[in-house]
């Protein structure tokens, strides 16, 4: 009964872990360049010297990290029904979104972030 209390619990353990991975992968990212553009609907892929690397639909692209002001993590909308309009107010408003201010950063700080962010929320390049 003990080791079938056990798998219960590991399954359950990695179907929340998978469960997890797949929201990651559903989030899309927004940069915002020091000249006020936008570079958006993204993934991150990785460091080129210099160049965030990214993905976007069939394509890589690049932008020079010393150009980007602002990282955005845009989570993938859920509505929670029993939530009322607070489920979905936070969805439209991006009040749910993770922000990364770099424009204080000098370009050694700025370099030091996007590696964390690359660490912890990188995807698969699939051009």
């Amino acid at each position: 009964m003990r080791a079938w209390r056990t798998m219960i619990g590991l399954a359950a353990f990695l179907a929340a872990g998978n469960a997890s991975a797949q929201s990651k992968a559903d989030d899309r990212w927004q940069l915002t360049l020091e000249n006020g553009d936008y570079v958006w609907d993204i993934k991150l892929v990785k460091l080129d010297g210099q160049d965030l690397v990214y993905s976007r639909a069939d394509s890589l692209g690049k932008v020079p990290v010393g150009d980007i002001h602002e990282v955005r993590r845009i989570h993938k909308s859920e509505v929670h029904v029993n939530e009322g309009a607070a489920g979905s107010m936070a969805a439209l408003t991006g009040t749910d979104d993770e922000v990364y201010d770099l424009g204080t950063l000098d370009f050694d700080g700025r370099l030091r972030a996007i590696r964390g962010i690359l660490q912890a929320n990188a995807a698969d390049p699939k051009p």
